[in-house]
């Protein structure tokens, strides 16, 4: 029992060590920031103020006018873009060399097939029970 629980130890530590360590990419992330102001301003400026006094027999009339003209009217927008790049690292892990591309393409395949099977064999079966 005591050997079994070593070779156990010593496979699962195999299986969890790695040759090689990580290595860090950095990947850019782009932030881009939109700062807009919009502005209204007066050109032109006509103010008048008058007072008028009229006298009618007992009666005395008086008319304060203020007057404020605005003739031209500037709208100004300002737009400020700023992107900014940061960069993150990312651990990559090491590349695939072709013999373990080439075993997960032919694992795909195979379980394509695993299914094609299945399906050819459910249509046998049924074929067989209903006639």
């Amino acid at each position: 029992m005591k050997r079994l629980t070593c070779i156990v130890l010593l496979a699962s530590a195999i299986c969890f060590a790695g040759c090689r360590t990580t290595q860090y990419v950095p990947v850019e992330t782009i932030k881009t920031e939109y700062k807009t102001r919009d502005s209204i301003r007066h050109d032109s400026i006509y103010q008048r103020d008058s007072i008028y006094v009229i006298d009618r027999g007992d009666t005395v009339y008086t008319y304060k006018d203020r007057y404020l003209y605005k003739y031209l009217y500037l709208n100004r927008i300002d737009t400020v873009i700023r992107t900014d790049s940061i960069q993150i690292p990312y651990p990559v892990e090491k590349a695939l060399t072709r013999w373990q591309k080439a075993k997960i393409e032919l694992g795909g395949w195979a379980f394509g097939g695993l299914i094609c099977i299945a399906i050819i064999l459910l249509y046998i079966c049924i074929k067989r029970k209903g006639g």
